[in-house]
């Protein structure tokens, strides 16, 4: 009986209150698609055709409970917008008339590669149940709200490539959820607040070309989950914190092009999953620490202009999965170590602009996937080794101002070299001829082996070099100041697309060929201080034209 009573007074309150039921989903459905539509309605480009189904049908959105549940870009849970993904959609126009308000499940918000201009409005933390937002590569401008903090569930925030300024909000640090912080290449300044330290939950974090200053706090440490750190490119100073070695998940590190200072932590050989680590354009000092060769995973190493000094240490030679390597234009000395040629998969090597002295290595023969080697500036001497050669995959050679002695090897003429493109030999002290097939690589244009002691004419083959002929940039050829003798052969008439021919300065005679005025993309030609006679060919007068 008791039970009957009480089964009899559910039905009827059930009869007696409809209301008691949940709100129905036609009539939420409605109201967001209102919404949706105004917003839609103060785009610049009404005839979007990726948004035709955006449409109120007769403009009365409660005749259709499944509006805007079947538009294009938007999912739905319940009736209620869930998800709304625009990117990439031509979209011109603001966020201020967008239903920040009018959609309270709204998870997922993607509004990536559109024109969207304005600021964000503070709105936007009544989105509490968002967990991705995504507005990357707009024109979005002005600050960051503060009131982006209420989005406690965010897991991925995207601000990326906009034009947002002021300060990072001290309040985005209770945000934590977030997994993946996007806020580069944006306009924002002041110092990266603290209280980043207290996203734990964070694996990436991307704040570079910003104009970002102060130190990194030292509680980054305690983002252990981290992969990625990339901070380049803004006006951060201060030493590295130590307690970046304590990130183990690391993988990729780019403190590059700002204004950091002191030694490069010992801690980081701690980092032993780091696959790309840039710390160029600072104001580094010390040595290379010895630890960095426990970084076998290392791919990319590039500490180039800085103030580095010492010897490359010895460990580097453990880094056999190394590909690119620049420790360029620092104040490094001593000889280049011979275990740089274990490093079999390097592709590119920059040492220049240091202070190595010695030979180049022998063992740099073994480096046959290596497509750019660069020594330039420093006090290396002695010949070029012959087994540079055997560098068939080699592009790009500079060798420049240094003090190499000796004949341009045999092995640099035999096409051994066949996609090199860029020779740079020039103030060393080489001597004997120029070599006779310097081109038979076939792609090269751009040689250059002035101020050396070469002797001898310049040779015939000269004419060989297709690569001057078929140039895609500035062909040049540089011979200016060495001891070259007798006349400008007329083969050089054949090299249609030189931009730059410099024979000045050696001891040519004879007179000018006019096979010389066929070279119809030239626009610099030197040939002064020499023992050339005769006038000036007429068909010179076409180049001038």
């Amino acid at each position: 009986m008791g039970y009957f009573k009480i089964v009899s007074i559910f039905v009827l309150v059930v009869l007696l209150f409809p209301s008691f039921h949940p709100k129905c989903g036609a009539s939420a459905s409605a109201e967001e698609a209102a919404a949706l539509f105004k917003w839609k309605a103060s785009f610049l480009n009404q005839n979007n055709s990726f948004l035709t189904s955006w449409n109120l049908q007769s403009g009365n959105a409660k005749n259709s409970s499944v509006l805007p549940c079947t538009w294009a870009g938007i999912s739905c849970i319940d009736g209620s917008v869930n998800r709304l993904n625009l990117s990439d959609w031509s979209i011109k126009g603001s966020l201020y008339d967008f239903p920040f308000s009018s959609l309270p499940n709204l998870e997922y918000l993607d509004l990536s590669f559109n024109q969207i201009f304005g600021s964000i409005p503070k709105q936007i933390g009544n989105l509490s149940k968002l967990i991705y937002l995504d507005f990357w590569a707009n024109e979005l401008s002005g600050k960051i709200p503060p009131e982006i903090c209420n989005l406690r569930n965010l897991t991925h925030l995207d601000f990326e490539s906009n034009q947002l300024s002021g300060p990072i909000p001290v309040v985005m640090g209770n945000l934590i959820s977030l997994q993946f912080l996007y806020l580069c290449q944006n306009n924002l300044t002041g110092a990266i607040p603290k209280s980043l330290g207290n996203l734990t939950n964070l694996i990436m974090l991307y704040l570079y070309e910003n104009q970002l200053s102060g130190s990194i706090f030292k509680e980054v440490g305690d983002l252990k989950f981290l992969t990625d750190m990339e901070l380049g490119e803004n006006q951060l100073n201060g030493s590295i914190p130590i307690s970046i070695g304590n990130l183990s998940n690391l993988k990729t590190l780019y403190l590059q092009n700002n204004q950091f200072s002191g030694s490069i932590p010992v801690t980081f050989g701690n980092l032993n999953r780091l696959v790309n680590l840039s710390l160029y354009q600072n104001h580094l000092s010390g040595l290379i620490p010895p630890v960095i060769g426990n970084l076998s995973s290392l791919q990319f190493l590039y500490l180039y202009q800085n103030n580095l000094t010492s010897a490359i240490p010895k460990s580097l030679d453990n880094l056999t999965n190394l590909i690119e390597l620049d420790l360029s234009d620092n104040q490094l000395n001593g000889s280049i170590p011979v275990s740089i040629g274990n490093l079999s998969i390097l592709e590119v090597l920059y040492l220049d602009t240091n202070q190595f002295s010695g030979p180049i290595p022998v063992t740099f023969g073994n480096l046959n996937r290596l497509v750019t080697l660069s020594l330039y500036q420093n006090q290396l001497f002695g010949p070029i080794p012959p087994v540079i050669g055997n560098l068939s995959s080699l592009q790009f050679l500079y060798l420049y101002q240094n003090n190499l002695t000796g004949a341009i090897p045999k092995s640099l003429e035999l096409g051994n070299l066949n996609k090199l493109v860029v020779l740079r030999l020039f103030r060393n002290q080489f001597s004997g001829p120029l070599p006779e097939l310097l081109c038979q690589s076939g792609i090269l244009q751009n040689i250059s082996v002035a101020e050396n002691m070469l002797t001898g004419p310049i040779p015939k083959s000269l004419q060989s070099c297709s690569s001057l002929v078929r140039a895609h940039f500035n062909a040049t050829l540089v011979v200016a100041k060495n001891n070259i003798t007798g006349g400008i052969p007329p083969e050089i008439g054949n090299l249609t697309q030189l931009h730059t021919l410099n024979l000045s300065s050696t001891y040519l005679s004879g007179e000018i060929p006019k096979a010389v005025g066929k070279l119809a993309s030239m626009l610099k030609l030197d040939l002064h201080d020499n023992q050339l006679t005769g006038g000036i060919p007429q068909e010179l007068g076409v180049l001038m034209e």
